[in-house]
């Protein structure tokens, strides 16, 4: 589902996706800043609702949970309607943590949904937007973590998961650059956000 009451993107002007672009993290902070460049942005969110004080001309809320295969291909639809079948950049952001001793984790609840907003959720993100990107000659962003480098304590399953992201990306980079379409991954330290409320809301 999409926000139309906000402008379609004008011919010839670059287009930008952004997973998990909530107020208040990375992703509302680059939806922002991708809008202040030119870029028309689709603000991929859970809740359109909770992104009202974000959106400006120029960008669209769009609903989207990438845990959901539907959603997602809900999303790639209004896109691609949207922007002629094309998209520039895909940053995938999505993602949570939770902060607990590697004995006493939820393998089967906390970090299996972990594993599969973090890591299968770019994948079925990648996927789902392959054709646009192609078409594009455009430009998939992950964001990653210092986690997997410099381990974070009581972090193991979210430094698994960037680790996983880390592994993906380098060999995205690889299938994806004779079609025309750049794979980048941003190794993140500290950044103010609200991921920690999120991380103690999860676990």
């Amino acid at each position: 589902m999409v926000d139309r009451h906000v402008e379609s993107p004008t011919c010839g002007r670059k287009t930008a996706l952004v997973t998990g672009s909530g107020i208040g993290g990375i992703g509302g902070s680059l939806a922002t800043e991708l809008n202040n460049a030119g870029y028309f942005v689709f603000c991929a969110v859970r809740r359109t609702s909770a992104i009202d004080n974000l959106l400006q001309p120029g960008m669209v809320a769009v609903e989207l949970d990438v845990q959901s295969t539907e959603s997602v291909m809900a999303a790639v639809k209004t896109v691609s309607e949207m922007t002629n079948g094309r998209l520039d950049v895909l940053v995938n952001n999505a993602g949570f943590a939770t902060h607990r001793p590697a004995l006493d984790l939820d393998v089967d609840g906390v970090v299996a949904s972990m594993f599969d907003v973090n890591v299968l959720g770019v994948m079925r993100m990648v996927k789902a937007f392959s054709d646009l990107l192609i078409s594009a000659k455009g430009c998939i962003v992950n964001i990653g973590s210092v986690a997997p480098i410099v381990p974070l304590v009581y972090s193991s399953a979210y430094n698994a998961t960037k680790a996983a992201l880390h592994a993906y990306g380098d060999s995205l980079h690889m299938e994806l650059k004779p079609l025309g379409v750049d794979v980048l991954t941003i190794i993140t330290g500290g950044v103010k956000s609200n991921i920690g409320k999120k991380m103690q809301m999860r676990s």
